[in-house]
């Protein structure tokens, strides 16, 4: 093997060994290439070398959804209803979209020019025959969730 492989390694696995170090990973962590070839890796480049800033990684990462999910409290079951219709029309029931689906009815009741996104991803017009739908699917909507 020649001596500048092994100096490459060498380098590589002292950045390793450097950027697994907690303290060290949150400083700036900089390359430069000298005269003679050799890569060298610091915190402060030298003033005549053009140094490049090496991303480095602390090893954080955000939970996963399974994580989140698991650190919540649990809980508790709702008690069986007599009828199961009951019980999913009183889940249905949202203020929050009964108001949305009550100010999009009010939007598709005026005569304004309503543009939506076709399955191409471009922007159309609704027709008075897509807004007819839009209502009667609208009304659906406020039906369950409006109490």
């Amino acid at each position: 093997m020649k001596f500048s492989h092994i100096v490459k390694l060498a380098g590589i696995a002292l950045v390793g060994l450097m950027l697994s170090q907690q303290g060290f990973a949150k400083e700036k962590v900089y390359t430069w290439t000298d005269s003679k070839g050799t890569v060298h890796y610091g915190e402060r480049p030298p003033k005549d070398v053009k140094a490049t800033l090496v991303q480095t990684r602390t090893g954080h990462s955000d939970p996963t959804p399974a994580q989140v999910a698991a650190s919540q409290p649990k809980a508790e079951p709702a008690p069986p209803a007599e009828d199961p219709r009951v019980a999913q029309a009183a889940a249905l029931k949202d203020p929050e979209r009964c108001a949305a689906a009550k100010e999009n009815l009010s939007i598709l009741n005026t005569v304004a020019r309503i543009r939506t996104t076709n399955e191409q991803g471009i922007v159309v017009p609704l027709t008075e025959e897509d807004k007819v739908q839009q209502r009667i699917a609208t009304q659906k909507v406020i039906d369950q969730t409006c109490e």
